[in-house]
């Protein structure tokens, strides 16, 4: 704000003005709208303005007004707060707040026991008719034993873009779609980061650095996920991590991404405690160890400098119970345009991958062949070839999916008959101990998959047979399911 609303002094009691910021999207331009909410009567009365809005817990409460204390003040606060004293603020376990499930999803309809008619999957001479609102399935959706139709009531597919919440027979019928219920314990990365913390429980604990933290290792997370809080359940749980991290003088850097969004969309990387509180008043927010020393690659048109990159798969899910889970063998890249450095945190080019959505920006194109010859050029030493890599992507694809469907719906994706999804999975590489561990993004519902049908024509060929004839071999896919 300029000088007159930074002269707006906090006030519990007195407020009388209230400030929120305003996007005027034709200007591409940010108002503070100030106004009243009581009435004002008397003149040269001096307005104050609440700093914390709509939060009745003391706790939190106490914490978001932070950024306005000196910081020794936060300190000592946060010091005081330390596991040792607070233990129970550490062990409140979210994996299975409903409150959390019901606020991301509204409750899918679908039969626990439908029963799909089995002839026409039987039948390899059948045409199956295909109702889709996607541009590129229309396009490229050539195989003979698919039909496109326009009438969804006559289709034996549905593939849609507009997410539904009604998977039941008397519904459907017959139907296959491209949809699980409640799928977006993967998809929305809020839940995707609880569903993960059931990673304990079902494989004990791991070999990374992070057991030995006494704050982390408690919750169950797994070594492919970066430390993750909800901001908007767990902030005295972050304050008091962020300021153990401080004490030990480990890095303590975050990257803060809202719950569901993609695109690197208001997304921001900092190590700035006032900030970080902050954030989450446009929206609610998790915060996300950021991954300090991720493996980089070499590129020789940029004088060899390192620079940054994700990795994304597609993957193909085609039941729950049992799990059958299928990647697609080629993989996509996506690279920073500057070398990679901690010092400038708020420069998008050298910390964000996705360029294909700004203007004027350079997109680097990559096949996967080409990237693991230069990795393998790179990091093939010691044990850290890509093929060794990989495998362990795919380990992490099938826990991911295993932490989110052990437990029934709304706690866990949901086994639907009629289901069947394609999702694209983000990840990038951490470099740990000199071990190579993939660090897993978001996982993506629909995703954008221009790139692949440009490459690889059969693309949805290959999805469609997979997926709904039940068709692997000969498809470019492999198996991950055990």
């Amino acid at each position: 704000m300029d000088e007159l609303g930074s002269s707006i002094r906090h006030s519990n009691r007195y407020a009388n003005v209230r400030c929120v910021s305003f996007f005027f999207a034709p200007n591409q331009t940010m108002f503070t709208i100030l106004y009243p909410i009581v009435r004002i009567d008397q003149s040269y009365t001096e307005i104050f303005r609440n700093f914390v809005y709509d939060n009745k817990d003391t706790l939190d409460r106490r914490i978001r007004l932070l950024p306005w204390e000196h910081i020794n003040d936060r300190k000592i606060f946060l010091r005081n707060l330390m596991i040792e004293n607070n233990s129970e603020i550490f062990n409140k376990k979210l994996e299975n707040n409903l409150e959390i499930y019901e606020k991301c999803h509204q409750n899918d309809l679908y039969d626990k026991n439908s029963i799909i008619s089995q002839s026409i999957k039987n039948d390899n001479d059948y045409i199956w008719k295909v109702y889709t609102d996607h541009e590129l399935v229309k396009q490229y959706l050539t195989d003979k034993h698919y039909q496109l139709i326009d009438n969804p009531d006559q289709a034996d597919i549905l593939f849609v873009m507009k997410q539904l919440k009604d998977f039941r027979y008397e519904t459907l019928g017959n139907k296959l779609i491209n949809q699980f219920p409640f799928e977006n314990i993967v998809t929305n990365k809020e839940l995707l980061a609880l569903s993960a913390r059931r990673w304990k429980s079902l494989y004990g604990s791991s070999s990374s650095s992070s057991d030995n933290d006494p704050y982390i290792d408690p919750h169950g997370s797994p070594p492919w996920l970066a430390t993750t809080f909800n901001l908007t359940y767990e902030l005295p749980q972050f304050a008091i991590y962020f300021q153990y991290r401080e004490d030990q003088q480990l890095d303590n850097t975050w990257i803060i991404k809202p719950i569901n969004l993609t695109r690197s969309i208001d997304m921001s990387v900092t190590n700035t405690f006032d900030m970080i509180i902050r954030l989450p008043e446009s929206g609610p927010k998790i915060a996300c160890k950021y991954i300090s020393s991720p493996v980089l690659l070499r590129i020789p048109e940029m004088e060899n400098q390192h620079v940054k990159f994700d990795v994304r798969y597609v993957l193909l899910l085609r039941s729950i119970r049992p799990l059958k889970l299928y990647v697609h063998k080629i993989f996509w890249l996506r690279f920073a345009n500057k070398p990679f450095s901690m010092n400038e945190l708020d420069d998008y080019e050298t910390h964000f991958t996705v360029m294909n959505y700004r203007p004027n920006a350079f997109l680097r194109q990559m096949n996967c062949q080409t990237f693991i010859s230069m990795y393998n050029e790179q990091y093939g030493e010691n044990n850290q070839t890509w093929s060794i890599v990989e495998q362990r992507i795919f380990q992490m694809f099938r826990e991911a999916f295993q932490c989110a469907t052990i437990e029934e719906p709304p706690f866990g994706i949901a086994s639907c008959l009629s289901s069947r999804a394609l999702y694209a999975a983000d990840l990038m590489l951490e470099m740990i101990d000199n071990k190579v561990q993939p660090k897993l993004l978001e996982i993506n519902f629909t995703p954008d998959c221009h790139r692949a049908c440009t490459f690889y024509p059969n693309f949805y060929n290959q999805v469609f047979n997979v997926l709904f004839r039940n068709i692997s071999e000969e498809q470019d896919v492999i198996d991950i399911s055990v």
